[in-house]
């Protein structure tokens, strides 16, 4: 075993080689992945690219297989695991991932049977496969054989935002009896980590820059202002990245009113903001003219002033009717407050393009795992994702209900370019420092 003094020495030895791609650790699965993408590690975490598909979805691209297959996926928080469209029989669109075009595919007899984001079920088998994650300029990325859900032809493409032909999937736990691999959380989060957070910027479709920012290990404190206000994640919620909303704020004939929140999924891939049908009646049946069209959907005048608060933690955040109202192909305009929810409420990504975002995790000295959501102010400034304009900061680990302020990460410098592990320098190592 190495001395303490020598495990240090051979961390700043690897940090300071220009030419080592990344430092390996152990994870959480037992498998080696790169340090970085922790938020106690020098570094700017890996800033992932979201296209913004006309505000409908937001996707990544991940290269699946060998040789690389570019594979536009949906991401979503509260999945937790990688789903994959089959194309319907006859199909033979490239964009779908093909398997038999792979040599690092491999088959697998474990059924799938999972309950889907909206509540549906997906079917197909697990398979096993090489998935990278890019940064948005190429100059880091992340490798793991996931094991991932290659869904049968017969699941509807509902399942899959419109243009994204797999699901990414951040949720925290693995589906019961998945394989090892399944969730990408434990893939990244090494195995004696201590605080570790990703940072979220979402973007209007009209905006400059229209996209998303998903950054794995840090916050980027050029995309936000201010403290977060983090809310901890319920040990009970069986949805991962759920929070309690404290209330919810609307104008019933132009008099401020409020309702009781609940449990919440923060999740990009959802597409509004829904509540239990009682509340939904509540909200509108203060809105003029306001009409039913659904169970669970109403339908507003395209002029109506319809701003919605969500309180997180005792904070208000509003969003107003840039993304309250929604304008359909017909010309007619719905609310953005839908029905349905039951157990769990969802909030998507029409609040989350209005606030930063950062979602962390933190283990203490017994070993139990908090996780948390929290909310920052955007700064007005929209950043291009390929263009360098400061480096991510570190967040320290959040208090229950409160605000924290994000720490510096040292001004470390970035590793870089050339495919050597730092493995290779153990040798050398411990010959100094053993």
């Amino acid at each position: 075993m190495f001395s303490s003094f020598a495990q240090y020495a051979l961390f700043a030895l690897a940090v300071n080689l220009q030419y080592v791609k990344a430092v390996m650790v152990e994870s959480v699965d037992g498998s080696f992945v790169p340090l970085s993408f922790v938020a106690r590690a020098p570094g700017e975490g890996l800033a992932v690219r979201m296209k913004n598909n006309k505000d409908l979805a937001y996707l990544a691209t991940v290269l699946m297989g060998t040789p690389a297959q570019q594979i536009q996926m949906a991401v979503s928080l509260s999945q937790n695991h990688i789903s994959v469209a089959s194309p319907p029989g006859g199909v033979t669109d490239q964009s779908y991932y093909n398997p038999a075009a792979s040599t690092s595919y491999i088959p697998g007899n474990a059924a799938a049977n999972i309950t889907t984001i909206s509540g549906g079920t997906t079917t197909g088998r697990f398979a096993g496969e090489t998935c990278t994650i890019q940064s948005a300029t190429s100059a880091l990325s992340f490798t793991y054989n996931a094991s991932v859900v290659l869904t049968d032809p017969s699941v509807s493409n509902d399942v899959f935002p419109p243009g994204a032909r797999a699901i990414l999937g951040y949720g925290v736990n693995a589906p019961p009896g998945s394989p090892p691999g399944t969730s990408l959380i434990p893939s990244f989060l090494p195995a004696n980590f201590t605080n570790a957070v990703c940072g979220i910027e979402m973007n209007h479709f009209d905006d400059p820059f229209p996209d998303g920012i998903l950054t794995m290990g840090a916050v980027d404190s050029a995309a936000f202002t201010g403290d977060f206000t983090n809310v901890m994640v319920p040990s009970s919620s069986v949805i991962s990245w759920s929070i309690p909303v404290d209330t919810i704020t609307y104008l019933a004939n132009g008099t401020s009113q409020g309702v009781a929140g609940s449990l919440a999924s923060i999740d990009m891939y959802h597409t509004g903001i829904q509540v239990t049908n009682d509340v939904a009646r509540q909200i509108y049946s203060g809105t003029p003219g306001a009409q039913a069209i659904s169970e669970t959907t109403w339908s507003i005048p395209c002029s109506s002033t319809f701003p919605i608060t969500l309180t997180f933690a005792g904070k208000p955040f509003t969003i107003n009717e840039r993304d309250t109202i929604i304008q359909q192909p017909s010309g007619m305009c719905t609310g953005v407050v839908t029905g349905g929810a039951t157990q769990i409420g969802k909030v998507g990504a029409p609040f989350m393009r209005n606030f930063y975002r950062q979602f962390a995790a933190a283990k203490d000295a017994s070993g139990s795992v908090e996780f948390s959501v929290g909310f920052a102010e955007k700064k007005q400034a929209q950043t291009p994702a390929t263009s360098v304009t400061a480096s991510p900061q570190t967040t320290i680990k959040p208090n229950p209900s409160a605000t924290s302020t994000s720490t510096p990460s040292g001004g470390a410098q970035t590793i870089q370019s050339l495919p050597t592990l730092v493995l290779i320098v153990v040798p050398i190592a411990v010959m100094i420092f053993l």
